[in-house]
């Protein structure tokens, strides 16, 4: 069971509460059992708003009704990328309990489709392939007319079965102290074509990304589909065998070394955007810079996402619980601790990155990832490109 906190947060000013609230991490626990002997059969997609529903503009969390109980989570996504929201949570209502089992997507996925009924509520993935998954195995159900209203379409399944919660682009980062040992005049130079990353013979020995992660395997198909499997192959030989491309297995440790600025580290480097913004969200005079490609794979826009599962304890405090991570507070909260961007459009993006009105990515289904985008898996090896 996870640590409460004795103070209740009162309801204040939205940046004070934001502040006071932001960074902390609970110290959560294993599940609960919430759903003890019985459950809650009521389809969440028939539960209506306490108060109102998260498509009437936006809410912060005094519009909405109090959380009240126990709810459960699956967590494909780190303590310290979300569980700020959490305790903020538990802080705003005394009868609130939030239990969260941490583990990677994979391990989560495979435990609920092994599982005959679902000690949690929910699944928290780190993307949309493992919610797909889900889905097709027949293990989340509709999510409310409102909360699917609340997001755009192309940030949640087709048919409602999920919704994205937060979400990132795939970003060119760089260290701006480091222009001097490029052979490029100005970072201006830098291509809004992600094609020439791999053709651009400036790029070589000084350019790095992670291709283990499932952004990048999505980035990959996102290119095929654009671009066709040929072009897509080939690109990839070219960025492990012309570019000599710095290989990380994590995404944290690819910005650092590139804020780092050492000797042996990438100048340049293709990942997600909210690495860089969590750097810049510490010290915004971090060497750290970031620049878009333009309406290709290069800046796609991928969301992390909840699927409520198709067996609750209490499913009008599942519903209300999801309204309340895309009102006001819980976006905001998640944009200072992570360094995503907001999902619900009125809501204005508060990080140290351009909004993504300055940025164009392209239309893209994310209802087509699979679990393990095994397709792209193996382009991205029979290439030669491993981390």
């Amino acid at each position: 069971m996870q640590q409460r906190s004795s103070d209740q947060m009162s309801r204040v000013g939205r940046r004070t509460y934001l502040a006071a609230a932001g960074g902390a991490v609970a110290g959560l626990a294993g599940l609960a059992g919430c759903l003890g002997d019985g459950g809650d059969s009521t389809p969440i997609a028939e539960v209506d708003p306490m108060t109102q529903g998260v498509n009437s503009g936006t809410l912060s969390w005094d519009d909405l009704g109090d959380l009240e109980g126990e709810i459960s989570i699956y967590s494909g996504r780190t303590p310290d990328q979300i569980s700020g929201v959490f305790e903020a949570l538990e802080q705003e209502y005394d009868d609130l309990t939030v239990s969260v089992d941490w583990d990677d997507n994979d391990t989560q996925v495979n435990q609920i489709l092994e599982e005959e009924t679902h000690p949690a509520d929910l699944m928290y993935s780190q993307d949309p392939g493992a919610l797909n998954a889900l889905h097709e195995d027949g293990s989340l159900q509709e999510l409310p007319a409102d909360v699917l209203d609340a997001v755009p379409n192309s940030y949640q399944h087709n048919d409602g079965y999920w919704t994205g919660v937060t979400g990132r682009t795939r970003s060119i980062q760089y260290n701006s102290d480091r222009l001097d040992e490029t052979d490029f005049d100005s970072w201006d130079e830098l291509p809004t074509d992600i094609t020439e990353y791999a053709t651009d013979e400036r790029f070589e020995d000084i350019i790095s990304t992670r291709p283990n992660s499932g952004t990048f395997r999505g980035f990959i198909q996102a290119m095929v589909e654009r671009k066709g499997e040929e072009e897509t192959r080939e690109w990839v030989r070219q960025m492990a065998d012309d570019q000599n491309t710095h290989l990380f297995e994590g995404g944290s440790d690819q910005a650092e070394a590139i804020n780092r600025g050492g000797d042996d580290d990438p100048i340049i480097g293709l990942g997600n955007s909210y690495y860089a913004a969590r750097i810049l969200n510490e010290d915004s005079d971090a060497p750290i810079r970031t620049t878009f490609t333009e309406n290709d794979a290069g800046c796609l826009f991928s969301v992390a996402g909840v699927g409520v599962l198709d067996q609750v304890g209490d499913a009008e405090l599942v519903a209300e619980f999801v309204r309340h991570l895309l009102a006001e507070e819980g976006q905001e909260l998640m944009m200072e601790d992570n360094g995503e961007y907001p999902v619900v459009e009125d809501i204005e993006y508060v990080g140290p990155l351009p909004d993504l009105d300055e940025i164009n990515p392209p239309e893209f289904d994310l209802s087509g990832f699979d679990m393990d985008l095994q397709e792209a898996g193996d382009l991205i090896e029979d290439e030669g490109m491993f981390s």
